[in-house]
């Protein structure tokens, strides 16, 4: 009898408490991230020689990696996923990737829209420009049907 009273009283107290990720952003929006975060990666460019090495490191599969040749190909982020361990970093052999503190860190970042959850790191040769904008832009719209199919399940 004990134990049915306790969950009532807690789930009456959460019932008046709402949601609990209202809390959380919340909670961030008062209390900002430390200045020595860590964020999501960033390639740079002209150090990039596509190895593929952040790809197949990454304990999350967050960074996948499309190319032809060593000098042609992407490299893109699905920012979700990404847990900032520092492997790409720790492990690139020339350096060229870097998990430092994003300026811009806000409460956005700890929120994703699944419909913008890629984010370019990297374009080589005959990737960039057109190509890599556009295939950013199919992933976007792969993520914006998964999203339609997962409310049309849920009946929303």
């Amino acid at each position: 009898m004990k134990k049915v009273l306790v969950m009532g009283g807690e789930a009456l107290k959460n019932h008046a408490k709402g949601p609990v990720t209202k809390h959380v952003l919340k909670q961030i929006s008062d209390h900002p991230p430390p200045e020595d975060i860590r964020t999501i990666p960033r390639i740079i460019e002209d150090r990039c020689i596509m190895c593929g090495t952040c790809v197949k490191v990454c304990p999350s599969h967050c960074l996948e990696m499309e190319k032809d040749d060593k000098e042609n190909g992407m490299i893109w982020l699905l920012k979700p996923q990404c847990m900032w361990c520092g492997h790409c970093q720790t492990y690139c052999p020339v350096d060229a990737i870097h998990i430092d503190r994003d300026p811009n860190l806000s409460v956005s970042l700890f929120s994703f829209n699944v419909r913008q959850d890629y984010e370019m790191l990297v374009a080589k040769g005959s990737y960039k420009g057109d190509v890599a904008d556009k295939k950013l832009q199919e992933l976007i719209d792969e993520g914006g049907k998964k999203i339609k199919e997962i409310d049309e399940f849920r009946g929303a």
